[in-house]
């Protein structure tokens, strides 16, 4: 029982660290000493800090980590930054919100007569005010805290250039395309970035145990996919699963566990930008995208005669035949939009216009035939069937917002400006974010 010095432990030494313990995250090493009790997490820690280390030294050079500061939320004891200490951070810090397991890496350190160059101190991401660092470590902590978006939200204040992420997490087998139809991924983000969904299940956790909950709550144990999108919507960039939840699986606990987990990395450019702030630029381009696309008229005029004129037989023999039986079937089997659509115009907007036509058709296709009459310079008609449509109590939404848009810019061309002026400002009050 020699420490690195030469030095012994005496038993009334063992019973202090006994006493400081459970050292359950990692082991605290000197000489021929092991200090550590991990039971079925030997080996975690020791694991995820060398990928910790390689992604560190992967990204930056070591001049560079020299004007770096790092941050460890929820460190524990300390022993990740303790493992670190040797790259030449200019500032390293770990907060931990038990007292307790900063006195205990304290003594352990201390009693293993282990330099320590980091400042640890009591708090959580949410003390740290407006304190900033180059490199954050969020380890072992999000599956216990209450909201993970927020948990993310003060980890994206609290950083510079690059987070690590390691997180228990729920296998992505449960993300089904049954589960995504029923949330209804219908969101206009989606029109410009691939589909992707996660999922998060709930546990009581009391705060009994040195490495749960603060205290007493509902947390939540995330997917993967969960993760990255948290963090993609924050603004990081480079998002990567160093450790998947197969390999972080057979890697730390060699399946003697129920448990999976994963290491993402993460990075801020500096000119990196919540992807909320993007909603602007997502919805100009949406809006803009339906605006610019007009249906052929032997496709939309047969539709428009049967949904908003009620001609019976308008689309008896018309290529709209199958839309028509599509749009008044109660139940249909989905179609692939393709299907209903003239080879000319199968485009993402056109599949998007006609497959939000299943509800409120007559108001939606009252729209794009106006559109249509606009597109070929007849004015007067396109007004007469757009204002059917803004006139109408109770009309669609989104048809009536679009409908008081197309009135302000015909006004606008027939040069009526206070016309054009109201609709306008009727436009803005219907839908305030959209782009005039």
């Amino acid at each position: 029982m020699r420490l690195h010095d030469g030095t012994t432990l005496s038993a009334q030494q063992i019973e202090e660290l006994n006493a400081h313990g459970p050292y359950s995250m990692a082991v605290w090493e000197s000489g021929d000493v092991a200090v550590g009790n991990e039971e079925g997490l030997r080996g975690r820690s020791a694991y995820f800090t060398k990928l910790i280390r390689q992604e560190i030294l992967k990204a930056f050079s070591l001049q560079e980590l020299k004007s770096f500061s790092i941050l460890d939320i929820g460190c524990n004891d300390g022993w990740v930054l303790h493992e670190l200490s040797d790259l030449p951070f200019a500032q390293m810090v770990g907060i931990e919100p038990r007292e307790k397991n900063i006195a205990k890496g304290r003594h352990v350190r201390e009693t293993l007569k282990l330099h320590n160059r980091v400042d640890y101190r009591v708090g959580d991401i949410e003390s740290l005010g407006q304190e900033v660092f180059d490199i954050v470590i969020c380890a072992g902590v999000l599956y216990h805290v209450e909201s993970i978006p927020v948990a993310l939200r003060n980890v994206r204040a609290s950083c510079k250039r690059m987070v690590f992420i390691e997180s228990r997490c729920v296998s992505s087998k449960y993300i089904t395309q049954e589960l995504m139809d029923e949330i209804e991924m219908r969101d206009l983000v989606y029109q410009f970035r691939q589909k992707q969904c996660g999922i998060t299940a709930q546990k009581f956790e009391s705060g009994y145990h040195d490495g749960s909950a603060k205290s007493a709550t509902i947390v939540n144990v995330p997917s993967a996919e969960s993760l990255i999108m948290n963090l993609a919507i924050l603004g990081f960039e480079n998002i990567d699963v160093v450790a998947d939840l197969e390999t972080y699986r057979a890697s730390v606990w060699q399946d003697k566990r129920p448990l999976s987990g994963v290491c993402i990395t993460a990075t801020l450019g500096q000119e990196a930008q919540p992807l909320a702030n993007q909603e602007v630029q997502w919805i100009d381009e949406y809006e803009k995208g339906l605006e610019r696309e007009v249906l052929p008229r032997d496709y939309l005029e047969p539709l428009y005669r049967f949904f908003c004129l009620q001609e019976a037989s308008a689309v008896l023999e018309s290529i709209a035949r199958d839309t028509h039986i599509y749009l008044t079937s109660a139940n249909p089997k989905p179609e692939p939009i393709d299907v209903l659509l003239p080879a000319s115009c199968r485009t993402k907007y056109a599949r998007e216009i006609v497959q939000n036509w299943r509800h409120s058709p007559s108001d939606k296709i009252a729209l794009e035939y106006g559109k249509l009459l606009k597109s070929e310079g007849r004015l007067s008609e396109a007004l007469a069937v757009l204002k059917s449509i803004s006139s109408k109590l109770n009309a669609d939404w989104r048809s009536v917002y679009r409908s008081f848009h197309l009135i302000s810019q015909i006004h606008h061309d027939m040069d009526s400006p206070k016309e054009a002026a109201r609709y306008r400002n009727l436009c803005l009050q219907c839908n305030a974010k959209y782009p005039v």
